[in-house]
């Protein structure tokens, strides 16, 4: 009781304490008129002339706070502004911190930060959600309704205009203990897909589908999701280095497990020489399928996409895991696993959005960013929002009823 008392003093006396600093000098100063800039002076003739229409003034637009979704937490400014300008969220969309608002608010999708490092070569994917947020790109910011928002090049679709899209955060991490940050990344997956709401979860190393992955599983029911898994590398086998859980472990723990049924489990991009053909052959005997660059290469991009939607015909519900390794190191230099052979972007886009379009996305991960190895143009930062756009884009097609193979005729070259 005593205690108490004590801390109930102490808000008293520190509430006190604050006042806005300089309120009384506000009071006691002169009230004047405006004086004009000089370029707002009339009838000079040195005045600047500048044209006056409808998007003259829209950068000093302020939101109207009495439309703001309920739950939701708009933490811009304006209506639309350009890149440098506001406070940083993913793709600036508005925040929600809670499963209750994410229901008020009808999300679709939330995106949200896993900042993990579980490997040595993982030590700056700690800053992968942060610099994705912070990353620069192209035009300016705002609603779904303005054009200036992000629109995906060969559809010419804004899928904020579509999706109700909101950044959930970030997922908490104890640096020195990677199965407590994956409890915790596994309650934060499931707390999101409870509402019906599509967890991206941006990592990280790729440790994070040990949580994600099951997050999705203890919604959705065991073996009914199929598991999509993009990488440069197999990710396979447990116990490395003695540790129970980290960026190989999760498809082999899963499947071993009967989170998911090997027959669903679908590989792309492999091209690196750290699996031997054991690994492969343990794959084969569950059941999966692993597409490796050099056949991806013989046989085509599309044709080899066509055969995996073939191979999931049976199942819609899809998670996918994203590893920014599975692009060559010339698109994605900032990865601590990087490969000097890979995918190339405009190959896998088109590709990545009619998966989306096609099966029910109920979750995604996209992993190995690792900041402190890109460029100073930010490249493969940009490229891992390039990614997003991708899935966002399809999944707003297949809400839409657009067909996942559309591309805007006006990119396409016809009239």
């Amino acid at each position: 009781m005593k205690a108490q008392l004590t801390l109930a003093l102490l808000l008293l006396v520190s509430t006190s304490m604050y006042g806005q600093i300089n309120k009384d000098l506000v009071k006691k100063a002169p009230k004047e008129k405006l004086a004009p800039m000089p370029h707002q002076v009339k009838g000079d003739s040195s005045v600047m002339k500048i044209k006056r229409d409808a998007s003259t003034d829209i950068w000093r637009t302020e939101i109207d706070r009495s439309k703001i979704l309920p739950g939701q937490m708009n933490v811009q400014r304006y209506e639309l502004q350009l890149e440098a300008v506001g406070i940083k969220t993913f793709f600036q969309r508005p925040v929600v911190m809670t499963p209750e608002d994410l229901v008020k608010s009808k999300v679709d999708v939330a995106i949200m930060g896993a900042p993990t490092g579980a490997l040595p070569h993982s030590a700056g994917n700690f800053w992968a959600p942060a610099e994705i947020r912070h990353t620069r790109d192209y035009g300016a910011y705002g609603a779904g309704s303005f054009p200036l928002s992000f629109i995906e090049y060969e559809t010419l679709i804004n899928p904020m205009a579509s999706l109700n899209v909101v950044d959930y955060g970030d997922i908490g991490t104890n640096p020195y203990n990677q199965a407590h940050t994956l409890e915790e990344i596994r309650r934060v997956t499931r707390e999101v897909a409870q509402t019906g709401a599509i967890p991206f979860v941006i990592g990280g190393d790729h440790s994070v589908p040990n949580g994600t992955f099951r997050g999705i599983v203890d919604v959705y029911g065991r073996k009914n999701v199929a598991f999509v898994h993009f990488d440069a590398h197999l990710d396979r086998g447990t116990g490395k280095f003695g540790a129970y859980y980290h960026s190989g472990s999760y498809m082999t723990m899963a499947v071993a497990e009967g989170l998911v049924d090997g027959k669903n489990v679908i590989q792309f991009g492999m091209s690196t020489p750290v699996f031997d053909q054991g690994d492969w052959d343990q794959v084969l005997k569950e059941g999966g399928t692993v597409y490796h660059l050099h056949e991806i290469r013989r046989d085509g991009v599309k044709a080899v996409f066509e055969d995996m939607m073939k191979k999931l015909k049976d199942i819609d519900l899809i998670y996918v895991s994203f590893d920014i390794d599975v692009f060559d190191m010339s698109y994605a230099p900032g990865t601590g696993s990087s490969s000097p052979t890979g995918m190339a972007p405009n190959d896998l886009f088109p590709m990545l959005r009619e998966l989306a379009a096609t099966k029910t996305i109920v979750g995604f991960d996209l992993v190995e960013f690792n900041p402190f190895y890109d460029n100073k143009g930010q490249q493969t930062a940009r490229l891992c929002r390039r990614v997003l756009l991708q899935f966002l884009t399809g999944i707003a097609m297949k809400k839409d009823g657009i067909d996942p193979k559309y591309i805007n005729p006006r990119v396409s070259g016809k009239p």
